[in-house]
């Protein structure tokens, strides 16, 4: 073989290599904006929620899944073909899985401070991570396991439990942990065949069922500006899940479920006006803690790609 073509083609081919490189860098960085953007919706969503707490949480899950199908029907048109079911079956377990997350979670907050229920539903990555490795064939290195342990360590000094916290408070949290965390796993193999607004129709679609029967009998008509953070809870949450969704297109469940962590740092800001005051050192530590974690886990990203 001429030895200039042969250089060529192998120029040609690095060139390839660090184009495709390019490429993924660029999805990832893509993917964690949408994941912040993610967060900080539902950081809102859950002060929404904090705010009507004479509200039935299944009424609030109901008028949740009402917006988000009107917005969703919206936004679907022009999605044609695209925006057509593949795997009804698993489409509807993550709507399950989902509806019972949201529902705990609005257990949750109402028996909790707004930060603590944040801060024990930031436990999603360690099952998330679990539920990668067993059925989507994700591997963990030691960096992975560190910027987790780290991330946690940052949750832990923000809130911790104070004595207001009850055991069923915890529980309700948990499950939201639980039940969000096989949803996102769902959600990132649903993502290899259908349309992100699809995901999202899907949750909304089994939720209106799901709360109108899990909820009857014990409904009461909003009161006033009831009617306003009703509202806003179900712009923010659509917001969140559609960010979820795009964000999961690109990243991992235990990378998207860890950058999520920053959900805390905006329920912390939002807690204040809330009751839960001003942050102090131990908050501040720890928000530190979440930003280096995010570090530690940029960096493996980094050179995975770089490989």
């Amino acid at each position: 073989m001429d030895p200039t073509r042969f250089r060529l083609r192998h120029l040609n081919s690095e060139s390839s290599h660090d184009g495709a490189a390019q490429e993924e860098r660029v999805a990832a960085r893509r993917g964690a904006i949408w994941m912040l953007v993610a967060a900080f919706s539902f950081a809102c969503m859950a002060a929404s929620a904090k705010l009507i707490p004479e509200v039935p949480n299944t009424e609030k899950v109901f008028v949740r899944s009402l917006i988000s199908v009107v917005l969703t029907l919206l936004m679907l048109h022009g999605a044609g073909s695209r925006a057509i079911p593949k795997r009804p079956w698993m489409l509807m377990w993550r709507a399950f899985f989902g509806f019972l997350g949201l529902w705990a979670y609005f257990e949750a907050i109402d028996r909790l401070p707004l930060g603590t229920a944040v801060t024990i539903y930031n436990m999603t990555p360690l099952f998330a991570a679990a539920l990668g490795m067993l059925f989507l064939s994700e591997r963990f290195r030691t960096m992975q396991i560190l910027s987790l342990l780290v991330g946690l360590g940052g949750v832990a000094l923000i809130k911790g439990l104070s004595p207001e916290v009850t055991w069923v408070g915890v529980g309700f949290a948990l499950c939201t942990a639980l039940a969000s965390a096989i949803a996102y796993t769902l959600v990132r193999v649903l993502t290899r065949t259908e349309h992100p607004l699809t995901i999202v129709m899907a949750f909304a679609v089994v939720s209106l069922p799901l709360s109108l029967l899990a909820g009857w009998g014990s409904w009461r008509m909003p009161q006033g500006m009831e009617w306003v953070w009703l509202f806003a809870l179900g712009i923010t949450t659509q917001s969140g899940q559609v960010c979820l969704t795009k964000a999961l297109q690109s990243l991992r469940a235990s990378r998207a479920t860890q950058i999520g962590f920053v959900g805390v740092i905006f329920a912390m800001l939002l807690g204040i006006p809330l009751g839960d005051g001003i942050p102090g050192m131990a908050q501040l530590a720890g928000a530190g803690l979440i930003f280096w974690s995010l570090h530690l886990g940029r960096q493996r990203v980094t050179k995975e790609l770089s490989r």
